[in-house]
């Protein structure tokens, strides 16, 4: 007998299966003159809100900077949140709760992919345009 047969023959191999792991990133402005969070609370936040809806987890977050000007310095432009959920649909409604909750700017963008096209959700003045094209 090989062990191996045997072994799917007592351990079934979907107790193996795990959830797949779908990408999302938010990208949030930074205005000018913005107040600094040094200690990312609001990333802690929107993780922790994630986790209890779950809906997803925070897996990371960074900035992305603009070119550089003439005086030769860039500045903040963005301020990413790298997320990871098993169902984009029930995690894009609950982050764009969280993010109004949170106060985040117009201009933020809930990016993710479905049906191998990638798309966004764009926060404005007037709410959500949901399921824009991202080029």
């Amino acid at each position: 007998m090989n062990i191996a047969s045997h072994y799917e023959e007592v351990v079934p191999a979907a107790l193996f299966r795990r959830p797949q792991s779908l990408f999302i990133y938010v990208k949030i402005p930074i205005r000018s003159r913005a107040r600094p969070d040094p200690f990312h609370q609001r990333e802690h936040e929107l993780a922790r809100l994630l986790q209890e809806a779950d809906a997803g987890t925070v897996i990371g977050w960074g900035q992305s900077f603009s070119d550089a000007g003439q005086d030769g310095y860039q500045r903040v432009v963005y301020q990413r949140v790298d997320i990871t959920t098993s169902d984009i649909g029930k995690a894009r409604p609950v982050l764009r709760t969280m993010l109004e909750t949170l106060a985040v700017p117009a201009g933020t963008e809930v990016h993710y992919t479905h049906q191998g096209q990638a798309l966004m959700d764009i926060y404005t003045h007037g709410g959500w345009r949901l399921d824009q094209p991202y080029t």
